[in-house]
């Protein structure tokens, strides 16, 4: 190896060119021009290299980025999708399931219909009258049912042949009636009151009067009853009332009256008539909702004097009467009415 030019060296180390020309020779400046020259080459090689994988890490760096969010939107769109199907699958889940109630319930209501229409046998046609309550009270069945109870009402009285009526008709009666006033709706009430016209056509044919009147009485009970118990106002409760009370002017019979009957004193008689059954009825039965039937009867009464109802119901001092009637009732049954046999061995 050739000895270094310390002269040359220390020029360098300065990096003072005018002292390195004059201490270096041609060939050692010649090679240390080349020299350079390779280092120089290497530094910008090694710079590109370095470019290059500063370059790579961060395209990687933006794919994954991409991968991330492209990732993130892919779980979001498949929750998406199945949140969708579980919602349709829940809904059509739900449609069949409709399906299938309203399918068992229509073949409930023909079966418990092929019970009611049974000619041979009248403990089956008991059975469909009070099955066909819970139909009554249904708002799709209630137009069919109700048809039914008033066609089986007729049907009932046209076989009564005797005079009067004897127990088995009288059941029937009052398990038709029964189910017909079985509805929360003060309105389908008013519809099954128009069936009483079946009870005057029938009076008409035969003028059996102990069997209308019998009749007659059921209505009261079962369908002016159940009004006080549902109708929300005075003048719903009246709408129901009215075919009876229209029935019974033009056929006092029915109620023990005679002569030109007045609407006031028919609202009356028709107090009187569900005052004594309930009144037989609380006698002998803690099952009954008699008491029931006098509290909302006597919050329609309260409701009377109002001005308000007064303005829209034509006539309501009609009501006064009735309303004593139903009154002197309460007080009545509070006094005569004894207690159950449980309640007052409970008290011992």
């Amino acid at each position: 190896m050739a000895d270094t030019n310390p002269a040359a060296d220390a020029a360098l180390k300065k990096e003072d060119p005018v002292a390195l020309a004059q201490s270096a020779t041609a060939e050692e400046l010649e090679r240390l021009k080349a020299a350079e020259a390779i280092i120089e080459a290497r530094f910008q090689r090694t710079r590109r290299s370095s470019r290059f994988t500063v370059a790579s890490q961060v395209l990687v760096g933006w794919v994954a980025l991409a991968g991330f969010f492209v990732n993130a939107y892919q779980s979001f769109n498949n929750r998406q999708q199945q949140q969708h199907q579980s919602e349709m699958d829940q809904s059509r889940w739900t449609r069949e399931f409709e399906r299938a109630q309203q399918a068992d319930k229509y073949r409930a209501f023909f079966e418990t219909s092929v019970l009611a229409t049974d000619s041979s046998n009248p403990d089956k046609r008991l059975v469909g009258y009070a099955l066909l309550e819970e139909f009554v009270d249904d708002a799709t069945y209630n137009s069919k049912a109700t048809l039914m109870l008033e066609e089986s009402l007729a049907q009932v009285l046209r076989s009564n042949t005797k005079d009067g009526i004897d127990e088995a008709h009288q059941n029937a009666v009052t398990a038709i009636l029964t189910a017909l006033s079985q509805t929360k709706d003060c309105h389908a009430l008013q519809q099954a009151a128009l069936s009483i016209d079946k009870v005057a056509k029938r009076h008409a044919q035969v003028e059996d009067v102990v069997e209308s009147s019998e009749v007659f009485k059921v209505y009261v009970r079962a369908l002016v009853g159940r009004a006080a118990q549902v109708c929300p106002t005075l003048k719903e409760f009246r709408l129901v009332r009215r075919p009876l009370r229209d029935t019974l002017m033009k056929i006092p019979s029915l109620a023990g009256l005679k002569g030109n009957v007045p609407a006031a004193s028919a609202n009356t008689r028709i107090a009187e008539l569900l005052r004594d059954q309930c009144i037989d009825e609380m006698s002998v039965s803690g099952a009954t909702e008699c008491g029931d039937i006098f509290h909302h009867y006597l919050t329609l009464c309260q409701k009377g004097p109002d001005t308000t109802v007064a303005a829209e119901i034509k006539g309501a001092k009609d009501e006064l009467p009735g309303c004593d009637v139903i009154r002197n009732a309460v007080a009545t049954v509070a006094n005569t009415v004894p207690r159950p046999a449980a309640a007052d061995a409970g008290s011992q």
